[in-house]
C-alpha cells in the first residue's frame, strides 16, 4: 500500500506535456505561477501594441487625406513621423489638426497681408497716405448712404473695387439699393461676388479667371 502511495505522489509532481519546462519548478513539482503570469503579461502587452501600433515600412507609404487647400502631404515631415514611430492613423491625425488649427491662422495671415498690399496701391494711386485717408473718409460717407454697410464692404474689399466706388462717387451715381441686385443683372448677386473673393484663388492665387470674375461681377452690379 505504501509503495502505491509513493508512486502515486511520484506522478504527481511530474511536468505535465503541456507545459514548457521554464515554467516547472523541478525542485518542488510544481508550475511557476509568478513566471508565468509575467510571461503572460508581457504576450497582452506585445499582442496590444501590434494592434494598436501599425507602423508602415516606409515614410512613402503613408496614405493620408489632406483637407488643406494651402499645402499638400510633404515627405519630408512624412519621413519625421515615421522615423518617430507614427502609424497611418496618427499621420493622419496630424494633418487632420494641422488643417484645423493651423489653416486658419495661415489663411488671416495671408489676408491680412493682402489687404496691406492694396492699401499700399491705394496710397499709391491716391498720391500718398494722407491724400488716401481722406479720400478713403469721403468714400466710407458717400458710399454708406448710396448702398448700405453691405455693400460697401463689398465694393471696398479689392483694390479694383475702391477704385469702382471712387469713380462713381465722382460721377456722383446713386446706384439700386442692395436688396434688389438679382437674376436680372446676369446672375452675379452681391452674394455671388463676395463668395468668388473669399475663395482662395482670388486672395491667395490672384487666378486671372477668379479676378476677372469678381471684376466683371462688381461691374454688372455697379455699372458705371
Amino acid at each position: 500500500m505504501s509503495d502505491f502511495k509513493e508512486e502515486m505522489n511520484g506522478l504527481s509532481k511530474q511536468r505535465p506535456s503541456y507545459l514548457p519546462e521554464k515554467f516547472w519548478d523541478e525542485q518542488r513539482g510544481e508550475p511557476r505561477l509568478e513566471a508565468i503570469a509575467r510571461s503572460y503579461r508581457e504576450m497582452e502587452r506585445k499582442v496590444g501594441a501590434g494592434q494598436h501600433r501599425q507602423v508602415p515600412n516606409h515614410h512613402s507609404e503613408y496614405c493620408v487625406e489632406c483637407k488643406s487647400d494651402v499645402f499638400t502631404p510633404d515627405e519630408h515631415v512624412n519621413q519625421r513621423l515615421h522615423n518617430a514611430g507614427f502609424t497611418n492613423e496618427q499621420v493622419q491625425l496630424v494633418y487632420d489638426l494641422a488643417h484645423e488649427a493651423l489653416e486658419p491662422l495661415v489663411a488671416e495671415i495671408v489676408v491680412e497681408l493682402y489687404g496691406q498690399q492694396q492699401v499700399d496701391r491705394l496710397c499709391e494711386k491716391f498720391g500718398g497716405e494722407d491724400r488716401w485717408q481722406e479720400t478713403a473718409r469721403q468714400m466710407q460717407a458717400w458710399g454708406s448712404r448710396k448702398f448700405g454697410p453691405e455693400a460697401l464692404n463689398a465694393m471696398a474689399s479689392s483694390y479694383d473695387g475702391v477704385l469702382s466706388l471712387y469713380d462713381m462717387m465722382n460721377r456722383q451715381e446713386g446706384e439700386p439699393a442692395l436688396g434688389t441686385f438679382n437674376d436680372h443683372h446676369g446672375g452675379h448677386s452681391e452674394q455671388d461676388v463676395r463668395k468668388l473673393m473669399r475663395d482662395p484663388k482670388y486672395w491667395r492665387d490672384r487666378d486671372p479667371a477668379i479676378v476677372e470674375r469678381v471684376r466683371d461681377g462688381f461691374r454688372r452690379l455697379y455699372p458705371g
